[in-house]
Parts: structure tokens; sequence; C-alpha cells
């Protein structure tokens, strides 16, 4: 063989060889690439956190993976990030892992921001309303429990306790009857009203005494009472309250919670609302176990609480 025969084979021989290694390196990435990409689902499944215990009507979900929300049946698997919406006359009821609930109402929007439980020591839940009505009811004793509902203009912790608030124009018809809120300026999309249920201070038989922070614009109104109620009205403005709500107020609440959805076929009431029905014979229960038979003062507390939007405040003083 020539030398510049030899010479153009060695040539030849360590670009096919350089060749080789860039393919092998090549396939290798894409290989990589490949398994994680297989993994990746696994690695970022959805944080299971309850079920849809109640579904009546027209409720639909969706999130990061669902941008087109589908239509929900009951026990359908709820977690992290879930958005769920409801129709006109319409209802879902949400049961948690620790037995906690979260119902909406008619026209309602809520999201499963976190929920993290660890049974026998503590469970942390976030949840977020943008509008309509809705109920949480705490679950299971544990040492350590926080619930925190979210909505446009302020924030609700909750510890033991039910609670009943609602979002948006519904609030609003609502304030605009109590002569507490006599004057208010709210924002019919972002209003909230939050009302306590129980069990409260006066609460016997073992139940474990229950409160809410009601928290916006910097102030904080604390409810430990049935039916002592806050008031946020608008962005940007601190809570109103504590004040009994009226019995007009808490029946409009009750029906915005709980619409009346007649089947299609015979006129009468969905046999899925029966479920409910018990549910809210226990939730009674819990709200009138009170060990004071007399009438509640007006004023719940030492101090007078101050309505700093009336324009007939006395005092100007908030």
């Amino acid at each position: 063989m020539a030398a510049g025969d030899h010479n153009l084979h060695s040539v030849g021989g360590r670009e096919l060889m350089v060749a080789f290694k860039a393919f092998s390196l090549r396939t290798l990435v894409l290989t990589f690439a490949a398994l994680c990409v297989a993994v990746t689902p696994a690695a970022s499944a959805p944080v299971r956190v309850g079920i849809a215990a109640l579904v009546v009507g027209d409720v639909r979900l969706s999130n990061a993976s669902i941008n087109k929300p589908k239509k929900i049946a009951r026990r359908t698997r709820l977690a992290w990030g879930d958005t769920l919406q409801t129709k006109g006359n319409s209802k879902l009821q949400i049961l948690l892992l620790d037995r906690s609930t979260l119902t909406i109402g008619s026209k309602a929007q809520l999201t499963i921001d976190r929920f993290v439980y660890d049974p026998g020591n503590s469970r942390t839940s976030t949840s977020t309303v943008t509008k309509g009505a809705f109920r949480f009811m705490s679950g299971r004793r544990t040492g350590n429990s926080t619930a925190t509902v979210k909505s446009p203009v302020g924030t609700i912790g909750i510890r033991g306790t039910a609670l009943d608030g609602i979002v948006g124009k519904e609030a609003v018809k609502i304030a605009k009857k109590e002569p507490f809120l006599d004057g208010v300026k709210s924002d019919k999309k972002t209003a909230t009203l939050i009302v306590l249920r129980g069990p409260g201070a006066n609460t016997r038989g073992g139940l474990t005494l229950g409160l809410a922070d009601v928290s916006a614009a910097g102030k904080t109104v604390v409810l430990d009472q049935p039916t002592l109620t806050a008031y946020i009205p608008r962005p940007g403005a601190p809570p109103i309250g504590p004040f009994r709500l009226s019995t007009g107020g808490l029946t409009k609440l009750q029906e915005e919670l709980s619409p009346r959805v007649t089947n299609a076929n015979n006129g009468g009431l969905l046999e899925k609302i029966v479920p409910g029905v018990i549910a809210a014979g226990v939730g009674l229960l819990i709200l009138t176990n009170s060990d004071d038979d007399n009438d509640t003062p007006a004023n719940p507390t030492n101090d007078t609480p101050t309505n700093c939007d009336n324009p007939n405040n006395p005092t100007g003083v908030c």
C-alpha cells in the first residue's frame, strides 16, 4: 500500500471514530431525554385530597391538565390545583381526607390550593373561593389543625368550627338589608360576607370550641359565637364586625347553599339531595348545641363593634 493511501486510510479511520462517538453521545442524550419524559407524569402525579361526595346539577372541574372544564359525577377524585365550578341550580360537597367538608352552592367557583394531612397529628388546608356561597365544616380532631379560605378581598382562618360565606353580588344583596351595614359601599364582584355557624363559646357535649379570623387590609375580626358575622365590602377595605346576621340574612345565605333542583323527568327533587339533607341534619345538631337557653344579646362583645363605613357613625373612630 502506498504511503499516501495509508495516510488517507488513517484519516478516514479517525473521522469514522469521531462520527461514531458523536452518534453514540447523541443517542445517549436522546435516550436520557426519553426516560425523563416517561418519568415526569409519575413524578408530577396529582396530590389527591378527597372526593366529590355530593354532586347536584352541572358541576365542572378544571386544572393545569384540563383547560376546558369538564362535568364531574359523584365520587370523582379531587386533587391540589383543581378548580370546581357550579352552574345555576347546582351544588357540590367535597369530602376531604380528614372528613372536613367544603360545600359550594349555585354559580360558585372554588380552587383547592393546598391540603396536607398527617392523621392524628396535624392538617392544613387552603382553598380560594372567587364567587358564590360556600360552607366549611371541620373534620377529625388533630393536635394542630388549620384551615384557610381565601376570597378576592380577604382571608378566613378557621379553627375547629363550621362557617358559611358568600362572595359577590349575592353578598351585597344580603349586606344591603342589614341595619349594621347601612351606608357601606360594596363591590358586587368581590364583596365577602362570613358568618360563624358553630360550635361557639357556649358549646357543650365534648365538642371542640371553634372560631374564625377574618382578615383584610391589616385588620382582623374574630368570630367566636354562632351567627357572628364579618363583612369585607371591597378591595382594600378592612372587615366590618363582628355583628349578628339577621334571620333574613341567614335564610338568604342558606338558600344560596341549598338550591332546589328539580328532576327534568318527573319534576321531583333529585334523589341526590337526600345525602345533603342528612349532612345538614348533623350540621344542625352541632350548630344548635348550646348550653344557654336565653336569647343572645345583640352585642356579643364588651366593646361595641364599629361600622367605619356608616355615615351615621357618631364617633368616626375605627
